[in-house]
């Protein structure tokens, strides 16, 4: 398999160096550049001859990151973009998932979170952290964006995963929780987001709280 290559920006020089030791210890991952600005950040996206994600934090100089994103997502919609904060508020989040990040994790997460997002972002798969989640679920759940949601017709399968979405499981856990393949659990995904017609887990995660398949968390 090809390393993901990782473009990492932090205006804190001690958290760029911890992180390019961290992924470049990991096997598959491979730091192409470092950054302090969000200048920099769309500059190098231009000069690399290839990138696959860019780990880049809220609070920067020149230019924050969700211009950033919504600069690159313009320019570079293939290039996937995970979002690494302190802040997990609502109105941030929710003007990232308008400019069209692809993952949102804290800086509390740990090694083990920040890997299977990177991973999961270079497969083409969103990524939003358990917390992150569960913020967007009680941001959404007074929302009511669906005409008829109950007329929409969902396998008992697709709404355990719409579930299981809303429990903040990414596609290789929710995988293993009901022993099916990615592959597998994409299918599902891609059929779900069609039936609902939305482009994200966000919009799914909305529809779930709206029809009662997502319960069990705390207003």
């Amino acid at each position: 398999m090809d390393n993901i290559k990782i473009l990492i920006a932090d205006d804190h020089q001690i958290i760029l160096d911890g992180l390019r030791l961290l992924l470049n210890q990991e096997e598959g991952i491979k730091v192409i550049a470092e950054v302090t600005d969000g200048e920099q950040v769309i500059n190098e996206a231009r000069k690399a001859q290839e990138l696959d994600v860019i780990l880049l934090d809220i609070n920067m100089p020149k230019l924050d990151g969700i211009e950033v994103t919504r600069l690159l997502k313009t320019e570079f919609p293939e290039i996937s973009i995970l979002i690494m904060t302190m802040y997990n508020r609502k109105e941030f989040i929710r003007s990232l998932i308008e400019v069209g990040v692809d993952g949102y994790i804290l800086k509390n997460s740990g090694k083990k979170e920040l890997l299977s997002a990177l991973q999961a972002l270079s497969k083409g798969e969103p990524y939003f952290g358990k917390e992150i989640t569960r913020t967007i679920m009680k941001s959404y759940q007074k929302s009511r964006v669906f005409d008829n949601p109950m007329e929409i017709e969902l396998t008992s399968r697709e709404k355990e995963i719409i579930q299981l979405i809303g429990d903040g499981l990414n596609t290789a856990e929710i995988g293993e929780k009901l022993f099916l393949s990615t592959h597998t659990i994409n299918t599902h995904r891609k059929n779900i987001l069609s039936k609902l017609n939305v482009k994200n887990s966000v919009g799914v995660i909305r529809f779930g709280i709206q029809t009662g398949i997502i319960k069990g968390f705390d207003l």
